[in-house]
């Protein structure tokens, strides 16, 4: 049985691959950042934060057509499309639906360690500027948080 096909996108399989190159490259993107953020300069932290969130905006529409896909195969998910990839007898997409749900289940977990990261960054600098202002240093700390 063929794999369905979404009108002007390419097959199910194609459609995962690529889901699956995309959430590897933005592991590393947020792998990078998240090492930044213990570097503590904040340049390069903005600069990696936002090629996070271009990448991320960018793989959006290839996400979309995965859904999509997930929906012609008659499955909300990716552990249920590779089951019906399976029973279709499309091992090769199976295995892709089944690695891009481990990459995303990574990403997400990996995503979540950043996040953290990045709060405990914020808190210490804000606890810096708290404790420079009540030393009267209010202009330097307007400095800083303008950094």
């Amino acid at each position: 049985m063929p794999l369905p096909k979404i009108e002007d996108s390419p097959p199910v399989g194609e459609l995962l691959r690529h889901g699956l190159e995309l959430v590897e490259d933005l592991t590393c993107k947020l792998q990078s950042l998240d090492s930044l953020l213990l570097t503590g300069k904040p340049n390069e932290i903005s600069e990696a934060s936002a090629h996070v969130e271009a990448a991320l905006n960018a793989a959006a529409p290839s996400f979309a057509q995965i859904a999509e896909a997930l929906g012609l195969l008659g499955v909300s998910n990716l552990a249920a499309a590779a089951a019906q990839l399976r029973h279709i007898e499309q091992t090769d997409a199976a295995a892709l639906a089944e690695a891009l749900r481990g990459a995303l289940s990574r990403f997400a977990k990996r995503s979540v360690t950043a996040n953290r990261r990045a709060q405990q960054l914020n808190r210490g600098l804000s606890a810096a500027l708290r404790g420079l202002q009540a030393l009267g240093v209010q202009e330097a700390g307007r400095l800083i948080a303008e950094a």
